[in-house]
């Protein structure tokens, strides 16, 4: 017989509802365990105190259980009971900057409105239910919550049975908002002023010409090695990347690749590496890859201010150079090209992504077709 319990159990807004977090005894496969269990109780729209009173008859219940549940391991593993499995055998194989990611949508989607689900229930009707959990929130917020969740179910299937596939294509995800999913890129003239801001300034004159002549991606020229800087073929080679001041393989297969060093380039990687002692070309005062963030904060945000380029409400980062040279490939060269120079595997990608700059090219024909249609 369970003991008497007294406990009031944690109420939390999680991903926009009330959670009640609080133990219960059950017995699992013969064992007699405590275990953490959440409830969803509902949306933020009503009060903590109505939230309290809705989670009491629960709370009620399980401090005055006379019986031990026995839970049947072949009745269907929950999400939650699955999750220290995935933490375990599949989550250290995950690159950094991924497991942050997705243990962010387990903290604070997946586990207060899937916890308790068990994984053979979680199908079309379920997952779209916590797309409505989140509205409000940016779509890609929701795309990646449930890419997240996607690849968790995915896993499971590898050890148990009858755990539905749902397909993106099923899901509804809602309209996109004005301007939302449309990325931040700086102008030719912006990138040309901001370039002149840095000149001069080690390590960030060559630091931002690598980020407007290469298309590298911040991370990848933050994990720039010396040994990566082929002079001999005037080629860079892109081997690792840097997260959050640590060293981590590249984004994709692809992104391991070489790119073109052009003369201004080249010219000032030799300028740079002139007593140059470090493995990294970047490294801070303690000799410490940079942390991208931090290089945003102190360094670009300021030359932008003072420029005044407005961030108001849009997230102005390093990726807007990588924007900015691909629309500018896309203008001059096509599709192929930009392909080749941002290393994407599909073409698709490169059109779909950075192809949100309207040509001349563009322009002038969509000129010509006015003045046809504008004829007498």
């Amino acid at each position: 017989m369970p003991r008497r319990r007294f406990q009031q159990g944690c109420l939390r807004i999680v991903g926009g509802q009330w959670v009640l977090y609080y133990w219960q005894d059950e017995i699992r496969d013969g064992v007699r365990q405590r275990v953490k269990v959440s409830k969803r109780i509902g949306d933020i729209s009503m009060s903590k105190r109505t939230a309290r009173k809705n989670a009491q008859p629960i709370l009620d219940y399980v401090n005055n259980q006379t019986e031990i549940p026995i839970r049947d391991s072949n009745a269907g593993v929950t999400l939650a009971e699955f999750i220290p499995d995935w933490r375990k055998h599949v989550a250290n194989s995950l690159k950094p900057s991924t497991l942050r990611g997705m243990e962010s949508s387990i903290r604070a989607h997946l586990i207060p409105l899937l916890g308790d689900t068990p994984m053979t229930e979680i199908g079309t009707k379920r997952i779209q239910e916590l797309i409505t959990s989140m509205e409000g929130r940016a779509r890609g917020t929701v795309e990646n919550v449930v890419m997240d969740l996607q690849q968790i179910l995915s896993a499971a299937r590898k050890w148990h049975n009858g755990i539905p596939a749902v397909k993106k294509s099923d899901l509804y995800f809602g309209k996109l908002k004005a301007g939302e999913g449309k990325p931040f890129f700086f102008t030719v003239n912006q990138v040309r002023a901001i370039l002149k801001a840095f000149a001069g300034r080690k390590p960030w004159d060559l630091f931002f010409t690598l980020l407007a002549l290469s298309g590298l991606r911040a991370s990848e020229i933050l994990g720039l090695r010396v040994e990566d800087m082929d002079f001999d073929n005037n080629q860079i080679h892109v081997r690792q990347g840097v997260w959050h001041g640590k060293v981590q393989t590249v984004k994709t297969r692809e992104s391991e690749n070489t790119v073109p060093m052009t003369p201004l380039v080249r010219e000032k990687l030799q300028a740079h590496l002139l007593y140059h002692t470090h493995e990294l070309l970047f490294v801070n005062g303690r000799g410490r890859p940079y942390s991208r963030n931090k290089v945003v904060q102190t360094v670009l945000h300021p030359v932008v201010d003072r420029l005044g380029i407005s961030r108001k409400g849009r997230r102005v980062g390093l990726h807007a150079f990588r924007h900015a040279l691909a629309s500018m490939l896309l203008q001059t060269t096509g599709a192929a090209v930009a392909q080749r120079q941002l290393r994407h595997a599909d073409a698709s990608t490169t059109l779909g992504i950075y192809g949100h700059v309207l040509g001349d090219d563009q322009r002038d024909a969509m000129g010509q077709i006015e003045s046809v249609l504008s004829k007498p």
